[in-house]
């Protein structure tokens, strides 16, 4: 034997007597598998609580964190471990380790439908804004102002002002497409315009209350509403004097962009509102001035405040020149870019007839 077979002999001796016996050696295989196992359940609920955080954080990614997925067959040889909530979704079947069968292959049963989470509709500018008309008229008299019409929540309102109080009195047309509520005071049963209606009278001081309301078509519903300074059958008179007309709502803005597809609902002297299903819509609303808190933006000139509080998007506006501040509220159901509602921010100009609430 040379010096190399020997040093290699003693090598090998000294490694032998190193070595663990055959139960510690099986053993420490175990220990190593249960570690190994340990780590994948721990990995597991992290993902899982991980997935809860972000759930608590924000409410749409948890509509889509719990969402249903399609069951995936685990191997015949896979170990139990709790799976992934992320890894479900990404996974790919693996192969049965069972035998083929002879016959024909079974249909794989279909997915359970899944919970999509409400789609929001993205709110697009248009040039300009198109104003609702009132469609009716009184006869034309000396003693009347030039009608104006406004709108709330979807009726149509043309206001007919008295230059001569001592003689005559105001009177309110309103257009609706359902029929009005109910309100307090007294009815009487009046024919007017060839239908049945009813004459609602209210006490009041100075002046009683009378407003006549009739179904004038299956879709809309007419009250017409004075004081005392006329009598039953002139109120029924007033009524049946009405015709086709054309009288634009004035708004108390100007606007160079409005929201498309949306529908204008509410027209003030303080207010724009626009409307869409399924959504809480876009209001404009002027008030009286209010200190502004984290003004982050600048319109027109003014400073300004943009929040979002979820879905909803806010833009304050401090129009101090006029002591009054612009609040314009984008509503849930609706997504709109900052870049966008500060453009349409911009886009808005006060006029004289404007009065903040």
């Amino acid at each position: 034997m040379d010096d190399l077979d020997r040093l290699l002999a003693e090598t090998m001796h000294d490694a032998a007597g190193r070595a663990p016996s055959d139960d510690g050696l099986l053993r420490g295989v175990h220990h190593r598998s249960r570690a190994i196992h340990r780590r994948r359940v721990l990995t597991g609920v992290s993902a899982v609580a991980a997935v809860a955080l972000v759930a608590v954080g924000v409410p749409f990614m948890s509509v889509l964190a719990t969402r249903p997925e399609p069951v995936v067959p685990p191997a015949a040889t896979a170990p139990a471990v709790p799976p992934s909530p992320t890894a479900s979704a990404t996974a790919s079947p693996t192969p049965s380790a069972a035998p083929p069968s002879s016959g024909p292959p079974a249909s794989p049963a279909p997915p359970p439908p899944r919970s999509e989470a409400p789609a929001s509709t993205a709110v697009t500018l248009a040039e300009g804004w198109t104003a609702p008309v009132f469609p009716y008229t009184l006869p034309a008299a000396e003693d009347r102002r030039t009608p104006v019409a406004t709108m709330n929540d979807g009726d149509l309102i043309g206001f007919f002002e008295t230059t001569d109080p001592q003689h005559e009195a105001d009177i309110t047309v309103t257009v609706s497409g359902a029929e009005p509520p109910d309100g307090a005071g007294s009815e009487t049963a009046r024919r007017v315009r060839g239908r049945d209606g009813t004459l609602r009278t209210v006490e009041q001081q100075p002046a009683r209350q009378l407003a006549l309301t009739w179904q004038e078509s299956p879709s809309r519903w007419i009250t017409l509403a004075t004081d005392d300074t006329y009598t039953p059958d002139e109120v029924v008179a007033w009524a049946d004097g009405l015709s086709a007309g054309s009288i634009e709502v004035q708004p108390p803005f100007q606007l160079d962009l409005s929201p498309a597809r949306l529908t204008t609902t509410t027209v003030t002297a303080s207010r724009m509102i626009f409307s869409s299903p399924g959504t809480g819509g876009i209001s404009l609303i002027l008030q009286d001035r209010t200190p502004l808190s984290g003004a982050n933006q600048t319109v027109g000139g003014y400073s300004a405040a943009l929040t979002r509080d979820g879905d909803i998007a806010r833009l304050a506006i401090d129009v101090r020149d006029w002591d009054a501040t612009l609040e314009i509220t984008v509503g849930d159901g609706l997504t709109i870019s900052d870049a966008d509602l500060l453009r349409f921010g911009a886009a808005v100009t006060l006029l004289t007839r404007s009065n903040p609430e």
